[in-house]
């Protein structure tokens, strides 16, 4: 019982100090580090991945701006993320649009 105890303890640790962390980076940092890791799971190109960082970046900021302006509307969040999706949808190719569980 204490083993699962600790093991729970360093988990949730762990992801208090990740989310420590992620909230410090600035947007672009957010950004770069999101497409860096669809990039790796889509197999993005170079033309690609740019668009990709352009859409991160927009998806970053405006939940950023809504966040700081006190917008915490459910519907509008999931507004952002449709757009989000949609703009993903456009940039990638069919094969990973199949990948992309959005």
């Amino acid at each position: 019982m204490i083993g699962i105890a600790a093991v729970l303890l360093t988990v949730f640790a762990a992801k208090g100090i990740g989310w420590y962390r992620w909230s410090r980076l600035s947007a672009e940092e957010k950004a770069g580090t999101i497409t860096e890791k669809m990039s790796r799971r889509f197999d993005l190109s170079p033309a690609q991945k740019d668009k990709v960082y352009a859409l991160n970046l927009e998806k970053v900021q405006a939940f950023q701006t809504a966040r700081a302006s006190g917008q915490h509307d459910r519907k509008d969040w999931k507004m952002l993320r449709e757009q989000w999706k949609n703009g993903m949808r456009e940039i990638l190719t069919p094969e990973q649009q199949q990948r992309f569980r959005h």
